[in-house]
């Protein structure tokens, strides 16, 4: 599953690469409109997993470096850390607070 992540980093790499390409202007007339247009999208779309996974930056040793590897890498930087978070312990009610209740 990590090589698979990694993959998966390093492509949306290139995929930034590309988009950096075509700010400078070294592709065509439209191919440099539809990469920004995706550019804009892929932006939005991880800004909004920013926005819905904030819980999963608190408390981490470097949530501002973490914040923009999820702009960058999106559910690619998210997934490992979802997957190591432990669930909070349940709490059980004894049966005295059960009668009182």
């Amino acid at each position: 599953m990590k090589s698979l992540l990694t993959v998966g980093k390093a492509l949306v790499l290139v995929f930034w690469v590309v988009c950096g390409a075509a700010l400078a202007k070294r592709f065509g007339a439209p191919f440099e409109q539809l990469l920004l247009v995706l550019a804009a999208a892929m932006l939005l779309v991880h800004a909004l997993q920013l926005w819905l996974f904030a819980g999963l930056l608190v408390g981490r040793a470097n949530p501002w470096g973490d914040r923009l590897q999820v702009l960058l890498f999106g559910i690619f930087h998210l997934y490992p850390m979802k997957a190591t978070k432990q669930p909070a312990p349940v709490e059980t009610v004894s049966v005295e607070e059960a009668a009182h209740a």
